[in-house]
């Protein structure tokens, strides 16, 4: 894992932000998510939010500013894109909350949550996406033996 080390040189704020925006937006215009207008423009940055850009509805009626952000599980962090999708990508390489502290620069106490976090949006995420049900997703081994014990006559 001595590469690992050296991947936050490769996540840099413009590349975050663009990838966030592919994945939102995809092919489709930009829209404001309060009143769904295409009629929207660039609003400048955060200064706490190194490469998110901002957008504003030019609806009279509306005005609201937005980003890629907004709507989404990360609306509204703290922390930056960067390092959201650095956690993720560790995250996926089966790395410890340990290392993705490390990695990172913050408390094992925070790296545990934000994983934790993670590890429960994808299931919730994978669980929205499929028709059955999660209770019927994966059924315990002691339990399936249990039923099929009392089914026999």
């Amino acid at each position: 894992m001595a590469i690992v080390s050296h991947l936050h040189h490769l996540f840099n704020a413009e590349m975050c932000q663009s990838y966030i925006h592919t994945l939102r937006w995809k092919d489709r215009p930009l829209q404001c998510p309060r009143c769904q207008s295409h009629n929207v423009g660039p609003w400048g940055t955060y200064h706490y939010q190194p490469g998110l850009k901002r957008y504003r509805c030019k609806e009279q009626a509306c005005k609201r500013t937005f980003n890629d952000l907004t709507g989404t599980l990360l609306d509204g962090s703290k922390r930056s894109v960067m390092h959201w999708i650095l956690a993720t990508f560790l995250l996926c390489l089966a790395c410890s909350s340990r290392r993705v502290a490390k990695e990172l620069g913050v408390h094992i106490r925070t790296s545990y949550r934000w994983c934790w976090w993670l590890r429960n949006a994808a299931l919730s995420a994978s669980i929205m996406a499929s028709a059955t049900p999660f209770w019927r997703c994966a059924t315990p081994k002691h339990l399936a033996a249990k039923s099929e014990m009392n089914s026999k006559p």
